[in-house]
């Protein structure tokens, strides 16, 4: 069993957002997560939200009492420096 993940899981949080046109469930999130990281749990899944929001990479809205919209900011400084990098 490996101890580390071969990719950080804000990664992969990014790419299902994109995937899904910048916005998903935090269910539908946690679910697909579970493929690539089995012990992943809400309450997990709950402190990284709260890490990228507070970095301004997401944004977080209450669409229900247990569901919330997970939105990807795509005006984000960070990741504009990034793509930026990328392309020269």
């Amino acid at each position: 069993m490996d101890r580390w993940n071969k990719r950080p899981i804000i990664n992969s949080i990014i790419d299902i957002l994109i995937d899904n046109k910048g916005e998903a469930l935090d269910k539908r999130i946690e679910e697909l997560l579970r493929k690539e990281y089995p012990y992943i749990n809400s309450y997990n899944l709950e402190e990284i939200f709260m890490k990228m929001e507070s970095n301004n990479i997401i944004t977080v809205f209450r669409v229900s009492k247990s569901k919330n919209m997970i939105v990807f900011n795509k005006d984000n400084s960070i990741i504009n420096q990034k793509e930026g990098s990328d392309s020269t």
